[in-house]
């Protein structure tokens, strides 16, 4: 059906915006009537949307996977989205479209009833889903969109995929298994003085990384979004200054992700680069979006590195290099 140019795709640094797919999935109700289920995705994670492929079934598959297909000579899953989030859709495959999304160096394909369009908001639009409920680490809606008096849910498609292929999942690290990372005494009493600010929407991939850090010794504090992440460290700075201290007595690193509601990653950086007091914090970006491009504009904004979210087992080691730097 249609390509997603990603030339197209609003990517300036530091504007705080972005463009979300929206699609539907058409809930059955025991009436046998419909309710349209507003969900949505970052454009930057969409490869593409086409129609329902066919698909070969694979042995000893995940529930609520349909099989596999090939689209330009790559084998790709497609997953049954509704099947995942326990909503009955019509079986019916005629008017079911594929979005095929291309994110933590992975390709997959997820079988949704429609799409509606592409929507440009500002993160601060997005609203964090703590708004409506509390979310825990499998809540599966990262942000939430108001938009025609609906509300479109973004969901945590890194959660879903994970939960789906668990031999993938970023939770199967094990730092203190890392020939690579070193813990010892030595190490741990030098972490242990350290304290990271861990920035992530996702409450699931926030435990993540805080058990691989406080596995390694590091003290951990977590943000769930950017605006949350710069009210807390605005008031480390306001601290600092009362107790003529310095910054790192509070915070010795940031890493943030970039898809953040409120305010997304990049601003953050830029935000923080303002402020005299983080001129020099060490800032690493950890996104399942952090292509060159992206990784060339946060270096540009102020971030000292960055790591695609499957590469997990690289943090420790590029944390220690920029806290312990001399």
């Amino acid at each position: 059906m249609s390509e997603i140019k990603k030339s197209e795709i609003l990517t300036e640094s530091g504007t705080n915006e972005l463009e979300i797919i929206e699609f539907h999935l058409h809930k059955v109700l025991p009436n046998g009537g419909h309710k349209v289920c507003h969900y949505g995705i970052n454009v930057a994670k969409v490869r593409e949307v086409i129609r329902v492929p066919e698909t070969s079934d694979y042995p000893n598959a995940q529930p609520h996977m349909v099989g596999v297909f090939s689209l330009r000579e790559k084998l790709i899953p497609l997953v049954d989205l509704a099947g995942w989030l326990g909503i009955s859709t019509p079986e019916d495959l005629t008017h079911k479209v594929v979005i095929v999304t291309d994110f933590n160096k992975m390709i997959n394909g997820f079988l949704i009833d429609s799409v509606r369009s592409i929507h440009r908001v500002s993160w601060e639009q997005v609203e964090s889903p703590s708004q409506f409920l509390e979310a825990g680490e499998n809540d599966c809606v990262v942000a939430v969109v108001r938009r025609d008096g609906m509300l479109i849910m973004i969901l945590d498609f890194e959660k879903i995929i994970a939960d789906i292929n668990p031999e993938l999942s970023m939770d199967k690290y094990d730092v203190t298994l890392d020939r690579s990372v070193l813990i010892n005494d030595k190490m741990l009493a030098k972490r242990e003085a350290k304290t990271i600010l861990v920035v992530d929407d996702s409450a699931f991939i926030r435990k993540m990384i805080e058990n691989t850090l406080r596995s390694a010794g590091y003290n951990i504090i977590t943000a769930k979004d950017g605006g949350d992440a710069l009210e807390m460290l605005m008031e480390f700075e306001s601290l600092a200054e009362q107790d003529n201290a310095s910054i790192s007595d509070f915070v010795s690193a940031v890493i943030t992700d970039v898809e953040m509601p409120r305010m997304d990653g990049m601003h953050l950086v830029k935000r923080l680069r303002e402020s005299k007091a983080y001129q020099h914090m060490p800032i690493v970006m950890f996104s399942s979006l952090m292509s060159e491009d992206n990784r060339i504009k946060a270096i540009a904004l102020g971030a000292n590195d960055t790591i695609t979210k499957p590469e997990i087992g690289r943090m420790v080691g590029m944390i220690d290099k920029y806290v312990f730097e001399e």
